[in-house]
């Protein structure tokens, strides 16, 4: 990390003091240019694989929201938007995506654990990093993005019965500290039965054994049964975003013409 990115987390959080995603979320080494406006934060990244450049902007007013894209679309042309929901419907066409996520990011204190989550965490077990089952089990859901042998991944959770996994959880650790929960999946046939809640409590509580200090994770907003879910242990919602690539700009030269 340098020291530009580290003065970068700086101006987002003096932009957006509390908020729980520049806070928890964000990885500073990532930052490659930043933005404000007021309370209104921004900056951009590249995606993992460095093929995709997103920009992600803080913020409710949508007319704030859309000089900052275009300030940082100015600077490093831009492939992706995230953005909170709220301003999403009034962006110009030029940062809006034909195609959006509509998700929302939870958040749980490590010092708001209660006895109830953790006598659901008793309920699952540590899975082989490289377990074969996992990747069997999550292709059962359609947001799963991380799979077994990820080398972000610190540990799986799971739920099994006779041999076979019926619930599992991946954990990250952000830069920030938080832990992060990731590929949530329970087999359909065992859904409603608590698995899902007894593999996310483990990892909420071995988090915390960890030292984190807080434990995040991001659903799609429409998710109603995960919401019941990340409730009954604790979390709470922060916020809704939307997010989306946008329509692939072409550039016309004098000789296209």
């Amino acid at each position: 990390m340098t020291i530009d990115q580290v003065g970068a987390l700086r101006e987002l959080q003096q932009a957006r003091p509390g908020d729980p995603f520049v806070t928890w979320r964000v990885d500073p080494s990532t930052i490659e240019v930043v933005a404000t406006d007021g309370d209104h934060g921004a900056w951009t990244r590249l995606t993992r694989n460095r093929t995709e450049r997103w920009a992600t902007v803080l913020g409710d007013d949508a007319e704030r929201v859309t000089a900052l894209l275009r300030a940082l679309d100015i600077r490093t042309p831009i492939d992706g938007v995230t953005v909170h929901a709220s301003a999403y419907a009034a962006l110009p066409q030029e940062f809006r995506s034909p195609v959006t996520g509509h998700w929302c990011l939870w958040f749980l204190d490590a010092n708001r654990i209660t006895e109830a989550t953790r006598g659901l965490a008793t309920g699952a077990s540590m899975l082989d990093l490289n377990d074969p089952r996992i990747d069997e089990l999550l292709r059962h859901s359609d947001s799963a993005h991380i799979f077994a042998g990820a080398p972000s991944i610190i540990r799986w959770a799971g739920v099994e019965k006779d041999g076979r996994l019926l619930a599992v959880a991946g954990q990250e650790v952000e830069a920030s500290g938080s832990a992060h929960l990731v590929s949530v999946c329970c087999e359909p046939e065992f859904r409603g039965m608590g698995y899902a809640r007894a593999v996310c409590s483990r990892l909420v509580v071995e988090a915390e054994s960890d030292g984190s200090p807080v434990t995040i994770l991001e659903m799609h907003a429409a998710n109603a049964a995960g919401r019941a879910l990340y409730s009954a242990i604790g979390f709470t919602e922060v916020r809704q975003y939307r997010s989306g690539l946008l329509t692939p700009r072409i550039s016309v030269t004098e000789d296209a013409a």
